[in-house]
C-alpha cells in the first residue's frame, strides 16, 4: 500500500481537512480513474480530483537541483527510484521525485540526524524480541544508507524475478521489490553479527519519504509544496494571519488549501542550521520560491 491509499484511508476515517479536498474511492472508481492494472503497477488506488503529474512541480523542475551533499549519483538514482514508488507520480499527481525527497535524505543524511548525533551507538546492542527499545545496531543512519543500498542491488541482480538493478525493473516488479524489503523477504544483512533485517530498513526508509512529501520545504523536499497540496495541509496559516483552528476537523472548507506557504525566511534557516534535523544546508530548500505571495 503506497503513502497515497494511506493518506485517502485517514481520509476517509478523520474526515476534516482532508475531506475538503479528496474524492472518495468509490467515486474514484465508479469515473473509472483507476483500474486494477493501474493499482498493481503504480501500487495505489488514489483518492483526489486528476491533475497533471507535473503541474505542481513545473517551476521548480525549471531551477537547477541542488549539489548533493552525502549520497552518491547512484546512491541518490536508488533512493529516489524506491521512493517513486512509495508514492509514485501518476495522473493523479506528483510524486516522491517531483517532490525532491531523494533531496530530503540526501540533507538529512549529510546533517546531524543522518550523522547520529541523537543515538547511543556503544553497545551492547542486541535483536528484542519486541518494539520500544530504540536503535539497536552500531551504524548511524548514513551508514545504513551507505551499507544496505549496495547489498539491495545484489540481491535484486541475483534474485529472480528481478535480475537487475531496481531503477530499470518494471513499476510491477519494483513494487514486488519492496514488498521483499516491507516483509523481510530479502535477505541483506549489515552491520556483521548485529542483525538488520530489510524490514528494518523499509521501516526506516518509508518514514524518510513521508518526512520528504510532508516536511516543510526548507529540508529539501515537498517542491512546490506538492505533499501538502495533495492532503490540503496549508503550511503556516499564520503567515496569513488566519484563524486556522475554526477550520481543523470540521467540514467547513479551509479558503487555503490548495495555496500553502512554506515556513518564513529566518525560521526556515534556523530550522536547516540547527537541531536534530539540520541538513548543514544553511539555505531552504525553498529559498527562491518562499516570498509568502498568495
Amino acid at each position: 500500500m503506497t503513502e497515497k491509499r494511506k493518506v485517502e484511508l485517514a481520509a476517509e476515517e478523520g474526515g476534516g481537512w482532508l475531506t475538503n479536498t479528496r474524492m472518495s474511492r468509490s467515486r474514484l472508481l465508479a469515473r473509472g480513474a483507476v483500474g486494477l492494472a493501474g493499482a498493481a503497477a503504480g501500487g495505489a488506488l488514489l483518492g483526489r480530483e486528476a491533475q497533471p503529474a507535473d503541474a505542481a512541480g513545473a517551476a521548480t523542475a525549471a531551477e537547477a537541483p541542488p549539489a548533493l551533499r552525502f549520497l552518491t549519483q547512484w546512491e541518490f538514482d536508488y533512493v529516489t527510484a524506491m521512493a517513486e514508488t512509495i508514492w509514485p507520480t501518476d495522473e493523479l499527481g506528483p510524486g516522491a521525485k517531483v517532490a525532491g525527497v531523494g533531496y530530503y535524505i540526501d540533507g538529512q543524511l549529510s546533517g546531524s540526524w543522518g550523522k547520529g548525533h541523537r543515538l547511543y551507538l556503544n553497545g551492547p546492542f542486541y535483536v528484542p524480541a519486541d518494539t520500544g527499545h530504540g536503535w539497536q545496531i552500531p551504524l548511524t543512519p548514513a551508514d545504513v544508507y551507505r551499507a544496505f543500498l549496495p547489498g539491495f542491488d545484489v540481491y535484486l541482480k541475483h534474485t529472480a524475478p528481478y535480475g537487475n538493478p531496481y531503477t530499470v525493473l518494471s513499476p510491477a516488479l519494483q513494487t514486488q521489490a519492496m514488498t521483499d524489503l516491507q516483509t523481510g523477504r530479502a535477505s541483506i544483512q549489515i552491520a556483521g553479527s548485529t542483525s538488520y533485517a530489510s524490514s528494518d530498513f523499509y521501516n526506516l526508509f518509508h518514514e524518510n519519504v513521508l518526512e520528504g512529501m510532508l516536511a516543510d520545504p526548507a529540508y529539501g523536499g515537498n517542491l512546490g509544496m506538492v505533499g501538502w497540496k495533495y492532503v490540503g495541509f496549508p503550511g503556516d496559516p499564520l503567515r496569513r494571519g488566519d484563524v486556522y483552528e475554526e477550520y481543523i476537523f470540521t467540514t467547513k472548507p479551509y479558503p487555503y488549501a490548495d495555496k500553502p506557504l512554506p515556513m518564513e525566511q529566518t525560521y526556515a534557516k534556523q530550522a536547516v542550521t540547527s537541531g536534530a534535523g539540520a541538513t548543514g544546508s544553511g539555505v531552504p530548500g525553498d529559498a527562491p520560491n518562499s516570498s509568502g505571495k498568495a
